[in-house]
């Protein structure tokens, strides 16, 4: 699973990754936003879905627990443009009870471009 930081502004940072949040992604996934979120002040955390195709319990409980430090710190996590699959995942758990989901209506090329400070 490739995982990147898109962009930090003042105090939120943008992760995009591609892939499967399964047994063997999902904990590497989970150190390195951890790891970012270390370096610097962040309080509200995106997590950029578009490209994730698949979610495991693991991967589940990797959100829960980026979840839960963001709640540590005051923040909040926001999910971004979730497929049906993984929405359907999320209900089925009860986590879009507590998470914030959002969806992009209309998918724009400039919010991949590296180095876009803009969002």
């Amino acid at each position: 699973m490739l995982t990147k930081v898109t962009y930090i502004k003042d105090t939120t940072t943008y992760i995009e990754a591609e892939g499967k949040l399964d047994i063997y992604s999902a904990p590497d996934y989970l150190e390195e936003i951890k790891d970012t979120l270390k370096l610097r002040y962040t309080t509200e955390l995106i997590l950029e879905f578009s490209n994730i195709t698949y979610i495991a319990s693991i991967g589940l409980r990797a959100i829960l627990e980026l979840y839960n430090i963001m709640q540590d710190r005051n923040g909040s996590l926001k999910l971004k443009n979730v497929n049906e699959n993984i929405m359907s995942a999320l209900k089925y758990t009860g986590f879009d009870k507590f998470l914030i989901i959002e969806n992009d209506p209309v998918e724009s090329d400039d919010k991949h471009s590296e180095g876009n400070t803009e969002h």
